[in-house]
């Protein structure tokens, strides 16, 4: 797979992500005042802004803010090596955002604040709750664009549309094959060919014992 960014052509994803941070940003005018320099960029470049975009250097997502990749990223291509991720000071779990992890600790905790108002169920997780209180309602509020399939979760409904698009966010390091779901990746992972060929490797590379 090759992977092109700005001014050139990169081999793996790695090295096309650490150049694209080198970019530098071209400067061609100055304003000594700041209120001056909001005037121009309102009069100059507020569509450029509105519509600017952050793409992943691996597959074609994009997303409007910066943050919203840098989870893609932690979540999705960890073969990069970057990772954005906050980690459990208990048991080490780590979460895409600071929201996430005070919910994800509450778990340790015992605390469950959100509670049902139909059968008083409580959960440490507002989005728990959520999906909980579909089951009661019958709720499916995500609707496929492709089919109108409706899913009450939202996990069920972004799994359902990658069968229609066919986008793989899980690859396999060794032969860089790619799957929809990472319980898929996982079952790849333990028949690949490309692992099983390393390991005979490594064995018949090891040194024989002598007595």
């Amino acid at each position: 797979m090759i992977y092109k960014r700005q001014c050139n052509i990169y081999r793996d994803a790695r090295s096309a992500l650490e150049h694209e941070n080198l970019h530098p940003v071209d400067k061609p005018f100055s304003y000594s005042l700041s209120t001056t320099l909001q005037d121009h960029i309102q009069r100059k470049h507020s569509k450029t802004i509105k519509e600017k975009v952050h793409t992943c250097v691996v597959c074609p997502k994009v997303y409007k803010n910066l943050s919203g990749l840098h989870r893609h990223y932690s979540s999705n291509h960890k073969e990069l090596g970057v990772d954005y991720t906050v980690a459990c000071d208990i048991c080490g779990k780590t979460c895409v955002t600071k929201y996430q992890l005070k919910e994800h600790k509450q778990t340790h905790t015992g605390f469950k604040p959100y509670k049902c108002n139909i059968c008083n169920k409580s959960f440490s997780k507002n989005d728990s709750l959520k999906a909980h209180k579909r089951g009661h309602t019958g709720e499916k509020p995500y609707v496929c664009n492709y089919c109108d399939k409706r899913f009450a979760h939202g996990s069920s409904y972004r799994y359902h549309l990658k069968t229609h698009t066919g986008e793989m966010s899980h690859f396999c390091l060794h032969c860089n094959k790619g799957y929809i779901s990472l319980n898929n990746l996982r079952f790849h992972m333990k028949n690949c060919r490309e692992i099983n060929i390393k390991s005979e490797i490594d064995i018949k590379s090891e040194p024989l014992e002598t007595e």
